[in-house]
C-alpha cells in the first residue's frame, strides 16, 4: 500500500487531519473523537505490519479494509460498521 492511498482513505472518511512528525487523522462524529489513525510522512510503500496497524486503528476486518481501499465502502457504510461493532 502506498502512503498516498492512506491519504485518500483519510479524505474519503473525512478524518480531521493534523500533520506533525506523522500524519494524524481523527474520526469525529457529533463532535466526539471516535478513533485516531496515523502514519509517517514520506513517499512510497507502507510496510505490511504498518498497514495491519492502520486497519486495526480503523477497526475494520481485512475484507472491509480492502473494500475501503478499492472504493466500494463509503463513509456512511464505514460508520454503520462501527455502530455494529459498538464503537458509535
Amino acid at each position: 500500500m502506498k502512503k498516498r492511498d492512506v491519504g485518500k482513505i483519510f479524505s474519503k472518511l473525512e478524518l480531521s487531519i493534523r500533520s506533525t512528525k506523522h500524519h494524524y487523522g481523527w474520526l469525529i462524529v457529533d463532535d466526539i473523537k471516535i478513533l485516531r489513525v496515523h502514519y509517517s510522512h514520506g513517499k512510497g510503500e507502507i510496510p505490511g505490519k504498518v498497514v495491519h496497524k492502520i486497519r486495526g486503528q480503523l477497526k475494520l476486518s481485512e475484507k472491509d479494509f480492502i473494500n475501503l481501499i478499492k472504493c466500494p465502502l463509503s463513509r456512511k457504510e464505514y460508520l454503520e460498521i462501527l455502530r455494529e461493532k459498538g464503537y458509535l
